[in-house]
């Protein structure tokens, strides 16, 4: 198993999957789970990813998809007038 960590930054609050209302922007860590493949060369499975949000005082590891993710960072860099 490995993790991979990166971050993403949020401009405007943004909204995922599952979530009650939007977030407030700020930059979050992003954990990527990976497993390794049992084959003759090196090859790896993303097994889970997850948002670490911050609120009040708390950290929550929100499990996110990959895809969700990468449509709500698109959502925020796109100008404000523009619809995805």
């Amino acid at each position: 198993m490995r993790t991979t960590i990166s971050t993403v930054t949020f401009n405007r609050p943004f909204l995922l999957p599952g979530f009650d209302a939007p977030h407030a922007p700020g930059t979050f860590e992003v954990r990527s789970d990976e497993e390794r493949l049992d084959t003759a060369f090196e090859g790896w499975h993303r097994v889970m990813t997850t948002l670490m949000l911050r609120s009040a005082g708390r950290v929550e590891a929100w499990p996110v998809d990959p895809a969700d993710l990468a449509k709500a960072i698109a959502a925020d860099t796109a100008p404000a007038s523009a619809k995805i």
